[in-house]
């Protein structure tokens, strides 16, 4: 049953729904009813997720702020219920809700420690170390293991889409990474049985990361 709060605010976005784009201008902050919504940002020739927000989450909030453009995108991943509320409505929300004051404080401190080191990582890590990053976080969100139970294995082309859309690396680019990581024996590409490619490689190859 819809809360009278969700039947003020709410707004029902279908899935792949954009909620604003980087660059718009914006009098409204958004907090997740129900679904979830990726933050994207444009880095070179790629989208590059910067967060996936959930049921509770909030975004959009710097417009109330500044009147600055919006520096992501936002979109609904499924199909979802989000609350849009205005700088009145914030305002008062702000004052009267010490427990919504104190989620958006700890929030917006979370926000900055994990821009800070996103932008540690694309200063210090080589491209090869990113990609390994990005595989150890598919495989435990998309990976399975060979019938040995050994190897770990991951689809080789949603893993590159994962690649372009997350690290703002170029197709080519990580074709070419992946490939010199093959050479360096840390992984390998084969084929299954209905002819998709598949990358395969050892939890060891985590350890080339782990120390660097």
């Amino acid at each position: 049953m819809r809360s009278e709060l969700v039947d003020r605010f709410g707004r029902d976005f279908p899935e792949g729904t954009v909620i604003f784009r980087e660059g718009d201008l914006g009098e409204e902050m958004f907090i997740i009813h129900e679904g979830i919504v990726n933050i994207s940002k444009k880095a070179k020739n790629a989208e590059q997720v910067l967060a996936t927000l959930k049921d509770g989450d909030f975004f959009g909030e710097m417009a109330l702020f500044t009147d600055q453009e919006r520096s992501a995108t936002a979109t609904a991943r499924v199909k979802s219920v989000i609350l849009k509320i205005d700088k009145t409505s914030f305002d008062f929300m702000l004052k009267n809700n010490v427990g919504f004051a104190h989620k958006m404080i700890k929030t917006l401190c979370e926000r900055l420690r994990q821009t800070d080191k996103q932008i540690e990582e694309l200063l210090v890590l080589s491209k090869e170390t990113r990609i390994l990053k990005a595989l150890d976080i598919f495989w435990k969100k998309e990976g399975r293991k060979d019938a040995s139970g050994e190897v770990l294995l991951i689809a080789y082309e949603p893993f590159l889409n994962y690649i372009q859309k997350n690290l703002g690396i170029s197709m080519e680019d990580a074709k070419k990474t992946l490939l010199q990581l093959k050479q360096q024996s840390l992984l390998n590409v084969r084929q299954d049985t209905q002819g998709a490619n598949y990358i395969a490689f050892s939890a060891k190859v985590f350890d080339f990361f782990a120390v660097r």
